[in-house]
């Protein structure tokens, strides 16, 4: 059940074939891809691409201070694209694509499976299937089996679990298809060889920027709860060393006392939080890794009377964004990464496997800070086509935003 936790965060989310039912708006908010005038330059960046990089712009920092697990060095997703002709060259090619996704349950993944199917239907890239796996490797490996009797030209694979899945996702690479992964490398598996490369969000930015927002927040001397993940986690691992490295470079400045306690079962975050308190009370704030540990301490907090505390965390989820709205909530500030953009950078690195260009072999996107005031604006370019939770909606206009 641990692992169940923890993966649904990381890969940061029924059956085989089956399409989305209610998540995202499947037809209304899509682009239709925009016909080519006379005359415009074909080597120029398709609108798409620059649309989407000019959003992230000023949240990119210059510095992508993690590293693969391959020992890639990722960069950010401002020079990958395509440009009007590329574009038209694969619409012409009548390609086809199936998603093998771990799971499908939140905002969160969603925009990312969402920003993948957009940009293939704007390329003119049949989706031929979309499976989830829940989690279970198992399941997977034959979904793999499923959708490669279909014979696509792409498959885009989220991998519920990298030792199991170099041996599931196998008959991918036996058949020489274009292969992309969000966020997980199979264990043993080389760009460029079994695979053109992978997309993901920025693990080390998602946790420095709620951790400065914590900095921030309190005053010179106070004292400052961090919860990191006691187990060899990548992902992880990644986050608690951007808590670390924020908290005594930044935090050192206000002379803040930092305790710090390993936890590896998010649904305990609760205890350990109110232990925590129990012995330090003078602790004024805490970080946790994502919203769901996030939610259960606020809840735990709650019941011992500490509602005084405050809390920052990663990522958009409905019980969070109440409480971030809720004038009386523990949330204060959430990080946020460009989510939608991740689903369009995996397709647009198929897309170079298809031309037969050469990918980044790690891509991500910039982390921003989401606050009651920009809530509505991120969520459109964060989880454009899935639809804002009706009570985020009324909570955000009883503020007047």
């Amino acid at each position: 059940m641990k692992r169940v936790w923890v993966v649904c965060f990381i890969i940061a989310i029924l059956v085989p074939g089956i399409l989305l039912a209610g998540g995202r708006k499947k037809d209304a908010e899509k682009k239709a891809a925009p016909a080519v005038e006379e005359g415009v330059d074909m080597d120029e960046i398709d609108p798409l691409w620059a649309e989407m990089h000019a959003l992230e712009e000023e949240y990119i920092n210059p510095q992508v201070k993690f590293t693969g697990t391959a020992g890639e060095q990722p960069v950010y997703d401002d020079d990958l694209y395509l440009t009007r002709g590329e574009v038209e060259k694969i619409r012409s090619m009548n390609l086809t694509a199936v998603y093998v996704d771990n799971n499908l349950a939140g905002e969160y993944t969603l925009a990312i499976h969402g920003g993948a199917i957009d940009v293939f239907e704007y390329l003119n890239i049949e989706v031929l299937a979309e499976t989830q796996a829940n989690f279970d490797a198992a399941k997977q490996a034959s979904d793999v089996e499923t959708v490669m009797a279909l014979d696509p030209d792409i498959v885009i694979g989220y991998v519920v679990d990298p030792v199991t899945g170099a041996q599931g996702f196998k008959p991918v690479v036996d058949a020489g298809k274009v292969l992309v992964f969000v966020s997980t490398r199979p264990e043993g598996y080389m760009p460029g060889r079994e695979y053109t490369g992978i997309s993901t969000n920025n693990p080390y930015d998602n946790a420095w920027v709620y951790t400065m927002d914590m900095i921030n927040a309190v005053d010179d001397g106070a004292a400052v709860g961090i919860i990191v993940w006691g187990g060899d986690y990548f992902v992880l691992n990644v986050m608690d060393d951007a808590t670390r490295d924020a908290l005594e470079e930044h935090g050192s400045k206000k002379n803040l006392k930092v305790y710090e306690e390993g936890n590896v079962d998010p649904m305990a975050a609760g205890e350990l939080v109110t232990a925590m308190v129990q012995k330090w009370p003078e602790i004024e704030a805490f970080t946790l890794l994502w919203f769901d540990p996030a939610m259960v301490a606020v809840q735990d907090l709650r019941g011992m009377g500490r509602d005084d505390i405050q809390i920052f965390t990663f990522g958009m989820n409905t019980p969070a964004l109440l409480d971030l709205l809720d004038p009386d909530g523990m949330i204060k500030s959430l990080s946020q990464d460009f989510t939608w953009n991740i689903g369009m950078n995996t397709a647009t690195i198929a897309a170079y496997g298809v031309l037969g260009k050469e990918a980044p072999q790690l891509v991500t996107v910039p982390t921003l800070s989401v606050t009651p005031d920009n809530l509505r604006e991120i969520w459109k370019v964060a989880y454009r086509g899935v639809p804002m939770p009706k009570e985020v909606d009324e909570a955000l206009k009883k503020l007047g935003k």
